[in-house]
């Protein structure tokens, strides 16, 4: 996303060091080892604007079906979300409805708000009920412990399934004069394909920005970011990224998504999202090697995107990245089958900066000097298709052994 706008980094930011936030976690007994936390509660000490990006698998779990429909009566405002992780609540019937609502007005009582104010949030395995006599002997603990401070346990690794690491970020930019944070945590390590990619996650802000404007800004730069991110094609049912503005300390609200301020909310976004995206697909299931895809020269952007995207899920890309094997064959075979028409004698394909291929015919080129370039944790694939003003990027990891075993032995 292009802009002028100046984005300070802040690696440090956590959520709960936004103005206006406070974070709380506790294992309650939902994964099976005790020292990994489970459940967590993220909550604004006033009604903070909220947007939302949701799944688009037509088989979507409740948790998605209750927040969607509590956004939509608040008219985009929430005082927070209460989280759980290693049970996704989906596939659960009315039973699942109604643990949804009743996480909602549990996590409603430990903030002091209404139970239409708090969002929910659920992940891991599908199909089985939520054992909420766990989650309501917790509640009392996670409520003090809110109250407590302001960052009372660990948001982000609560929010965890098959993940190996953390994944937070933090940035900060300029609105109305004066200085905004924004700060991310998100989960995802499979199950990750466009539309939306596979993943919760939250982000918050002290931007004073009203909710229709919020809404907008997400949405667009989750279609640059978390749409941008494949690790296995794959598109679960809990898909869920939160936005919430408290707009503390505000002078003035911004009520136009144009001008400005606009650009300024959306680089911090954008800057806390790719950040993230990038997070994960270098955290994919099994992953070696963090992979980024960029086509240039396309018709338009669409095109772009659909030609990166066969490149960033083709399995015979991703295992020969997983072998340091400069295969450019995999690479244009796969650009070639995606269903927008290029012509090979305007291609020209670069990996890890060596030129493979151009005009229709392989390059000379020292294959193993490329695969030792490959050996890193990070490779990089770059495609041009010809003159136009299109381009997009990926993110996308290779495939190992490593992500078959994690799936075999996932559920049994």
């Amino acid at each position: 996303m292009k802009s002028n706008v100046r984005v300070i980094e802040w690696p440090e930011g956590m959520i709960h060091a936004v103005p206006g936030f406070r974070t709380a976690a506790l294992h309650c007994g939902l994964k099976r080892k005790s020292d990994k936390p489970d459940l967590a509660l993220l909550a604004c000490d006033r009604p903070a604007a909220a947007a939302g990006v949701f799944t688009t698998n037509c088989v979507c779990a409740a948790p998605v079906a209750y927040s969607r429909r509590a956004l939509r009566s608040t008219g985009g405002y929430a005082r927070g979300v209460i989280v759980n992780a290693g049970n996704a609540n989906a596939c659960t019937g009315q039973q699942g409805a109604r643990d949804a609502r009743e996480m909602a007005r549990l996590a409603a009582q430990a903030v002091g708000a209404r139970p239409i104010d708090l969002l929910v949030c659920s992940t891991g395995v599908i199909g089985h009920p939520l054992p909420m006599e766990r989650i309501r002997a917790a509640m009392p603990l996670l409520a003090r412990r809110l109250r407590h401070r302001r960052g009372q346990g660990d948001f982000a690794r609560a929010i965890l399934t098959t993940d190996l690491v953390r994944k937070t970020d933090g940035c900060k930019v300029r609105m109305f004069g004066r200085t905004v944070r924004f700060a991310g945590a998100c989960k995802g390590s499979g199950m990750i394909a466009p539309r939306m990619a596979t993943l919760l996650g939250f982000i918050a802000t002290d931007a004073p920005v009203v909710p229709d404007v919020l809404q907008r800004a997400l949405s667009e730069v989750v279609d640059r970011t978390f749409n941008c991110l494949t690790v296995d094609g794959d598109t679960s049912t809990n898909d869920t990224i939160l936005a919430f503005a408290s707009g503390t300390h505000a002078p003035r609200l911004l009520k136009e998504a144009r001008g400005p301020e606009y650009e300024a909310l959306q680089a911090g976004l954008y800057r806390v999202c790719d950040s993230l995206a990038r997070q994960v697909a270098a955290d994919g299931e099994g992953a070696q090697h963090l992979v980024t895809v960029v086509v240039g020269g396309a018709k338009d952007d669409r095109q772009a995107r659909v030609i990166a995207r066969a490149i960033a899920e083709s399995p015979l890309v991703k295992t020969a990245i997983a072998g340091n094997d400069p295969n450019w064959g995999r690479i244009v075979c796969a650009a070639g089958r995606c269903g927008i028409r290029i012509r090979p004698e305007e291609c020209a394909l670069t990996v890890c900066g060596f030129d493979l291929f151009k005009a229709g015919q392989p390059l000379p080129f020292d294959a193993a000097k490329v695969s030792s370039a490959m050996d890193g944790t990070e490779v990089s694939i770059v495609l041009m298709v010809g003159d136009g003003p299109g381009s997009a990027r990926f993110y996308t990891c290779d495939l190992t052994h490593g992500y078959i075993t994690i799936n075999a032995d996932y559920h049994t």
